[in-house]
């Protein structure tokens, strides 16, 4: 075991912790006076200059069961054992970066113990697996707090189940098992998350499989899953229509989520695969889906099952054109929802605090969808090269239709945008606009907008409606509606909102009262009865 001087170590530590600023002035004395001072008087006292980590470790036991149980000696105890994990520290790593400690009486999980070279090449360690995949997501940029809210809840609690299997070989039924019985307990009200365990499982399985970390959106708990053979045929058409540009990467996901549904209760029909299926095969199970999950409306479904279908039969992939199963005219099922109301609107905007970076970048976004009219998802994707500041223009390549538009900037949303960009968007080389807020940096996703939305409205004090879709695109519902109801001809509505056809603004007319009354016919009836012209 390796011995060194501990007046050596501690002044080195010392001097370090000075350099690198890691600790404030004040809690540099604390540490320096009320642990490494007892600790050099200690062994001192002892006349053992020399000393290993099995005799700090040991004076650790005897401090702690001078100080257990005494509460006033509480912030004593913490130091003293906090200068001599340092020292330890220091002396195997070279480092002053101590990390968060366990609790005394779980001093024995071997995460804060760094894994030898051995354990750190083999990737089915699982001590080397986990120090290997928290470097993994430093380097990618998540926050020191970040990444120790996975450690605590997470990573923590792996290494204590592997420990407590009596394995140090990493085994993903052990992770499954604790992501189960963690849920069991939430489920019970005895837990509160389960989140963090989850993540972390899901971090560990893809460093130890691809050797990296690309992080995303965790799917649904209780999500079932498509047998590996649809799953590939369903990626090959995902993949295909992006390439070949049929569809956006948005709409993609959209078309293979609906494809997925099919599938699945072509799989509850008994079929892993499309050997086998007939035409009457596909016409029950489509049936089976409208029913069970589009009841409002089958025009998606049937168009995208067709077109996956029809490229499974054109790529040799199935022997039988089986779209031709899939009516091609669905049922019509039309809804009309209502924008915000200018007053809603100014509530949502009056919500929010401005003085903070968040506030900032919300304010701007929502400024943006109330005065443009723009789709969510192409706020999201504004980049600072489509804004051209001198002629206070927006030019953007629209997400849904490819399509390219420009719009006029106003004099609030570029204000709101010129705060958020020079006071508190981070500097970084993502061109998008808006950012997360956390680490590591990012361009915001769809999920957040609607979190937005939903943190406002409740803010506000605007109630969600059964009847009603509340998000950012109800703000393009409003800028359409105002627009009609200034008089704005139908087919430069359709160019201001960037629609593809003027079909496409039909529901901005429904949603318009005083645009339908002007539609109607007078049924004003003149003195003699008879119906006035």
């Amino acid at each position: 075991m390796r011995e060194y001087d501990l007046c050596v170590m501690v002044e080195l530590a010392l001097r370090k912790l000075k350099s690198e600023g890691i600790l404030s002035t004040q809690k540099l004395y604390s540490i320096k006076s009320m642990g490494f001072r007892p600790l050099l008087k200690h062994f001192e006292n002892d006349g053992k200059p020399i000393v290993n980590d099995e005799m700090l470790k040991d004076y650790l036991e005897k401090q702690y069961g001078i100080y257990k149980g005494d509460k006033k000696q509480k912030s004593r105890w913490q130091e003293i054992r906090r200068s001599a994990e340092l020292i330890m520290h220091f002396v195997a790593t070279g480092r002053v970066d101590l990390p968060r400690l366990p609790k005394w009486n779980k001093r024995d999980c071997l995460f804060y113990v760094e894994p030898t070279a051995e354990q750190l090449a083999n990737n089915d360690n699982i001590y080397g697996l986990v120090w290997r995949t928290r470097y993994a997501l430093r380097e990618f940029g998540y926050a020191d707090r970040t990444i120790g809210y996975y450690d605590q809840s997470g990573f923590r609690k792996l290494l204590d189940a592997h420990r407590d299997a009596g394995t140090e070989v990493y085994s993903r039924n052990i992770c499954a098992q604790l992501v189960l019985d963690t849920k069991r307990l939430v489920d019970e009200g005895k837990r509160h998350r389960y989140q963090a365990i989850r993540k972390a499982t899901a971090l560990l399985h893809e460093f130890h499989q691809y050797g990296s970390i690309v992080p995303a959106q965790l799917s649904p708990f209780d999500q079932v899953l498509l047998n590996p053979t649809f799953e590939a045929l369903v990626d090959e058409y995902g993949n295909d229509a992006i390439f070949s540009e049929k569809l956006s990467e948005i709409t993609t996901g959209t078309a293979k989520s609906i494809i997925k549904g099919f599938l699945l209760d072509l799989e509850h029909a008994g079929f892993s695969s499309f050997y086998g299926v007939t035409l009457a095969t596909v016409g029950s199970a489509i049936t089976q889906t409208a029913a069970n999950r589009y009841k409002r409306g089958t025009d998606s479904l049937l168009h995208y099952v067709r077109d996956f279908l029809k490229y499974l039969h054109e790529y040799d992939l199935i022997k039988t054109d089986l779209s031709v199963a899939v009516p091609k005219i669905a049922a019509p099922y039309k809804r009309v929802y209502q924008g915000f109301t200018d007053e809603e609107i100014r509530k949502l905007l009056a919500a929010v605090d401005r003085d903070t970076p968040i506030g900032k970048r919300d304010y701007a976004m929502m400024m943006i969808a109330a005065q443009t009219g723009l789709r969510s998802v192409d706020i999201l994707r504004l980049r600072r090269c489509d804004i051209d500041w001198r002629r206070r223009e927006i030019h953007i390549s629209q997400s849904k239709t490819g399509k390219p538009l420009c719009l006029a900037l106003e004099t609030e949303s570029g204000n709101a945008i010129y705060d958020y960009i020079l006071n508190a968007r981070q500097d970084c080389d993502i061109p998008n606009v808006f950012l997360s807020n956390t680490y590591p940096l990012r361009a915001l996703q769809p999920m957040t907008a609607r979190g937005i939305m939903q943190k406002y409205m409740a803010l506000a004090g605007i109630e969600p409606n059964a009847q009603q879709r509340y998000g950012f695109h109800s703000f393009r519902r409003a800028f359409g509606t105002r627009l009609l109801e200034s008089g704005t001809p139908v087919h430069l509505l359709s160019q201001l909102l960037g629609h593809f056809d003027l079909d496409s603004a039909k529901p901005y007319m429904s949603a318009s009262e005083s645009g339908l009354k002007e539609c109607c016919l007078s049924l004003a009836l003149d003195e003699n009865g008879g119906e006035r012209i």
